[in-house]
């Protein structure tokens, strides 16, 4: 069993329904700004503050889907599906 710590907890990388839970609520903090660090540079002349958070969301996004798609199969969620149907036309 192999273990990841994310943001505090220790998650189980076998297990695709932990890691999208913790993954998510790490995106919900990315984007309400808490995850956020400020750097302020002072000079005689002037004072700048910036504030930024280190995070890549496509990525994030990606690898949200890829866990929830693998999250539904093992838990036998079919998440497609062929709908079959034949059209007849009257003579």
């Amino acid at each position: 069993m192999s273990t990841v710590g994310i943001d505090g907890a220790v998650i189980d990388i076998d297990d695709p329904c932990a890691l999208y839970t913790a993954l998510y609520a790490v995106k919900l903090k990315l984007l309400s700004g808490e995850r956020t660090e400020e750097i302020e540079v002072r000079s005689p002349l002037t004072n700048r503050r910036t504030r930024f958070g280190p995070s890549n969301m496509p990525a994030l996004e990606a690898e949200l889907r890829s866990l929830a798609r693998a999250c539904d199969a093992r838990n036998g969620k079919r998440t497609r599906f062929a709908l079959a149907g034949r059209v007849t036309r009257p003579y």
